[in-house]
């Protein structure tokens, strides 16, 4: 295990070092700009990457999987010239033209960062997307080999055909460490490539630092976003939403440096093959960037037509797909004139918050406040935005971002059915409106910066004032939705002593250093969380927990690799310790002879019955199973043992 994380810092690093001197090409100053660029750019070349070793049938090997970054370093190190100054250089020399205070703040937040990671790595809870088959397509494709194929894990849900790039890229992740240790990582480096585009954004935009980081703080706060760090990981709400913003603040860079758009249109490809809730905002942000730079973009066709290219292939695969075998990009969620129906159980809650309003507010009550918390704040507080500042500016932004709410508004899938039993599922889709409050959150900071005195201090008192209803409602969310606040302090205050006391830093020795020390303390962090990564999960209730305690203690379960099959639904913690066993759905009216035959090559995990009865497709894998004595019963999921 410890060989397994070595290869895959040693392989993020090369990757990182590669894209970085790709970006220099673009821009050779200003460290944030470097690294906002060089993140799509990593990125879309490990989804490009595993997807073609998919292709091949060979994502599941750890040598290629790690083969491609480093063959990628070697040749821009061969064929990139080097920026004038390193990365680390530059922030080296940042470091000590900042002041006291300045580094104080910088290693505070670096210690938020650390703490989030320590508090996932502590206990990790995930929920049901998450085990069901976001993880479970990772897991699937580690056992194929085929990275991107279209696989079934439920009977309700075509999860096959939902866009899978986060997906793509968590399968090079967990498939070099062959652990589900780097989740903890995953999910807080993509909160903080969030927080960071928006903060950057707001900069370039010209926003006062106090409005800037009031509403950088607004939008951390949300519920929405917190969950997506342990409990919703690795779902691909908060992967969207980073991606998007990174394409914001790329193109708002792109005034300066056309060729920023390039990196612009990767990022916002990955957004878009995450998530289908981003792609409006996503083009709206790219028109706007072009707009500002159209005079200065022949110089930056090379970048604009790379970056359209690599957008495309990170983000249009899957609606392709969609339209070629069900006649519609946006198939299972819309049929629209071309596509095929939606599937049954969908079409039962495919309804609008605003086709019911009161009867969606009724249902969920309390809960579904508790849920958006702040963001209502800036929601009305992009209503009232005509009242407080009347620049075009100002106005074109809440525009927008009244737009996105509406948008959300009217998609399907966040009101209440009409169906009793899928009533509470409305209270899931409000994290799909992550991307329209941060761009109330923009607005609101743009709103702060041109309106008078008293209006931009009302801003950010209503900034301020949202992030402290978003905080309370996260008390109440408890873990593992939101994380330890204790963890997250004590990162804090660890960082903020260390940068008190920090002394400036002498060039010559830190460049080597630095990444050297943290190459090691990366490994060593995951090195040791990865073993116990399933025990610790194990610990607290909810979906498959109580299951997965059981099975750690089944002779052969830490050790071996004999498939678990289930009906109806897949747990993908079941994968083990070390992935190594495979986890399958067990098809709908399998003969009996066939699930038999599944009992004698491994476990099979029989859960309580359809998602809705009567509505999705029967299976008969417990009936199969009658005369068979099974080794554990509890809350309905019954496990039998391999025979044999």
């Amino acid at each position: 295990m410890l060989l397994d994380q070595v290869v895959l810092v040693l392989a993020a690093c090369a990757l990182a070092d590669g894209a970085l001197r790709v970006a220099g090409l673009i821009t050779d100053t200003g460290v944030t700009d470097r690294i906002l660029a060089a993140a799509p750019l990593a990125a879309a070349f490990v989804f490009c990457w595993t997807l073609a070793l998919g292709l091949a049938g060979v994502a599941n090997s750890v040598p290629a999987l790690a083969a491609g970054p480093i063959a990628a370093w070697a040749a821009t190190r061969w064929l990139v010239p080097g920026p004038r100054r390193s990365v680390m250089n530059e922030l080296i020399e940042r470091w000590n033209e900042a002041s006291r205070g300045q580094r104080t703040v910088a290693l505070a937040l670096a210690g938020v960062v650390a703490g989030s990671i320590l508090d996932v790595a502590r206990q990790p809870g995930l929920n049901v997307d998450a085990l069901s088959y976001h993880l479970a397509d990772v897991i699937g494709w580690l056992h194929s080999g085929h990275a991107g194929a279209v696989q079934t894990f439920s009977y309700d849900f075509p999860v096959g055909y939902y866009p899978v790039t986060n997906e793509v890229l968590l399968t090079w992740v967990l498939g070099i460490s062959r652990s589900f240790a780097p989740l903890a990582v995953w999910s807080t480096a993509l909160a903080a490539l969030a927080l960071t585009s928006l903060w950057r954004l707001l900069r370039l935009l010209a926003v006062p630092r106090a409005a800037a980081a009031a509403a950088v703080a607004a939008f951390a706060a949300l519920p929405m976003f917190v969950i997506g760090l342990n409990y919703d990981a690795p779902s691909t709400d908060l992967p969207a939403v980073a991606w998007l913003l990174c394409a914001a603040a790329l193109s708002a860079g792109a005034r300066a440096r056309p060729a920023m758009l390039g990196p612009a249109l990767v990022a916002a490809g990955l957004g878009v093959g995450t998530k289908t809730t981003v792609a409006p905002l996503a083009a709206v942000m790219l028109i706007a960037g072009a707009w500002s730079a159209r005079s200065q973009l022949r110089p930056a066709r090379g970048w604009l037509t790379g970056g359209a290219l690599a957008g495309l292939i990170a983000g249009a695969p899957w609606y392709v797909r969609d339209t070629l075998t069900h006649g519609w990009p946006l198939w299972p969620f819309d049929s629209g004139p071309t596509g095929d129906p939606v599937p049954p159980t969908m079409s039962l809650f495919k309804v609008s918050f605003l086709s019911r309003p009161s009867a969606t507010m009724s249902a969920l009550g309390n809960d579904y406040l508790k849920a958006v918390a702040g963001g209502l704040g800036l929601i009305a507080g992009a209503l009232a935005l005509p009242l407080l500042a009347r620049s075009r500016a100002a106005l074109l932004t809440a525009a927008v971002a009244l737009a996105a709410v509406l948008a959300w508004a009217v998609a399907p899938f966040t009101g209440v059915s009409r169906v009793p039993a899928l009533e509470p599922l409305a209270l899931t889709t409000t994290r799909y409106m992550l991307s329209a409050l941060a761009a109330c959150a923009v607005a609101l900071a743009v709103a702060a910066r041109d309106a008078g005195p008293i209006g931009r201090w009302f801003t950010v008192g209503l900034l301020v004032a949202a992030s402290i209803g978003s905080l309370v409602a996260d008390g109440f969310q408890g873990f593992p939705a939101a994380p330890n606040l204790l963890y997250l302090l004590v990162g804090a205050a660890a960082g903020a002593a260390l940068g008190w006391a920090a002394p400036a830093v002498r060039v010559g020795a830190a460049p080597a250093l630095v990444p050297a020390a943290a190459v090691v303390i990366t490994v060593a962090f995951l090195a040791l969380s990865a073993p116990g990564w399933l025990w610790r999960e194990s610990e607290h209730v909810g979906y498959g927990h109580a299951l997965l305690g059981f099975m750690m203690g089944e002779p052969g379960f830490l050790t071996g690799s004999q498939p678990i099959s289930f009906a109806p639904a897949v747990i993908s913690s079941l994968a083990g310790p070390r992935l190594r066993h495979p986890v399958e759905l067990i098809p709908a009216r399998e003969p009996c002879a066939a699930v038999q035959a599944r009992l004698r090559r491994g476990w099979v995990v029989v859960s309580p019955g359809a998602f809705v009865p009567g509505i999705t497709v029967p299976w008969d894998a417990a009936y199969c199973l009658g005369q068979d004595k099974p080794i554990y019963a509890y809350e309905g999921a019954v496990v039998y043992a391999p025979v044999g």
